[in-house]
């Protein structure tokens, strides 16, 4: 029923939104859900809110994601993006926790690591420290959530976040032809942020 924490999140949008200038609960909800992305608490985005002049976007979402976050312990529930800020915020507060768990997780794969938040960041970080054997794999050139949170800094810096690490580039592509990698290189080269790729096609033309 409306009761169930599932539901809390759509129920809760969609009353503070229609209060709130009759804004669309799914705008809103995109708001938070990029603010929780990047590590930012209802408090911290209203306490932002008062101390600098926001549009009227802001001053909505400055009231209803407090109210949301509210609703959602008060049916004793998370939504989807909490499941990671809640686990970056822990391991920031909580230095015992992290470090057992840094003990335990040894050895970390990460795909599609160009597609990583900051939250997700955060975490992965979190649990490489005593033991840095984390493998990631991505391209720059792949990157398509941006619009998501994703980071494409996170790859973009990873050898220098983790100066040991041993770079392995996949540059024989057995998909496609040697025409069709040369005519996606002229279209990619034109990417303000990457690092260079020289593809080699498998398969003749």
């Amino acid at each position: 029923g409306p009761s169930d924490p599932q539901h809390v999140p759509k129920r809760v949008l969609e009353e503070q939104a229609t209060a709130a200038r009759h804004y669309q609960p799914a705008r809103i909800g995109g708001i938070i859900s990029r603010e929780k992305n990047n590590l930012v608490t209802a408090e911290e985005f209203t306490k932002r809110f008062e101390e600098s002049i926001g549009d009227h976007t802001q001053a909505a979402v400055a009231r209803i994601y407090p109210a949301y976050q509210k609703a959602l312990l008060e049916a004793n529930a998370v939504d989807f993006d909490d499941l990671l800020l809640h686990v970056a915020v822990l391991f920031r507060e909580n230095p015992e926790l992290r470090h057992e768990l840094d003990e335990r997780f040894q050895f970390i794969l990460v795909d599609e690591y160009q597609d990583t938040n900051l939250a997700q960041y955060e975490i992965v970080a979190a649990l490489s420290q005593r033991f840095p054997n984390l493998c990631v794999t991505g391209a720059p050139d792949q990157s398509i959530y941006s619009w998501r949170g994703a980071r494409i800094g996170n790859i973009l810096r990873f050898e220098s976040d983790y100066p040991q690490a041993k770079v392995v580039r996949l540059e024989q592509n057995f998909r496609s032809t040697g025409l069709i990698l040369q005519a996606a290189d002229r279209l990619i080269e034109h990417n303000e942020q990457r690092k260079a790729k020289s593809l080699i096609a498998d398969k003749p033309d």
